[in-house]
């Protein structure tokens, strides 16, 4: 039951982070408290919880979604700020030429998948799915 769960986390990651996301929302993440990142964020706690209500999860859904949400949100808000060049180990603006414009984006997606995994042993470790 785990593995269906995290495969539609994944699934829904993948439909809020490249369907539902805006330029708006991209333009506003590495703004902090700019609704553009809230918005987004909010997307993907929302939809966490309906993914999770298919499976049986009950009132721990909310908990859950506002992991995700605030962790997407800072995740987001870290790796914008970084391609940016706003961090001092990071002076410099990155773009898809630079080899770090890539792995700040993998990191970024490996950290929204581990959220991911740290709600499937949440909810293990609940015992929140028969």
């Amino acid at each position: 039951m785990e593995l269906a769960v995290l495969t539609w986390l994944m699934v829904k990651h993948v439909v809020a982070d490249y369907f539902l996301q805006t330029s708006w929302m991209i333009q506003e993440k590495a703004d902090y408290g700019k609704l553009g990142g809230i918005f987004h964020a909010g997307e993907h706690g929302i939809l966490t919880a309906v993914t999770l209500w298919f499976f049986g999860v009950g009132w721990w859904i909310i908990l859950f979604a506002l992991i995700d949400c605030i962790l997407h949100y800072h995740i987001d808000w870290c790796k914008s700020n970084y391609l940016r060049g706003n961090f001092r180990f990071a002076p410099w603006p990155y773009d898809s030429e630079d080899p770090q414009y890539w792995w700040a984006m993998g990191i970024d997606q490996f950290l929204h998948y581990m959220t991911y995994v740290l709600i499937i042993i949440l909810i293990g470790a609940f015992g929140v799915i028969g």
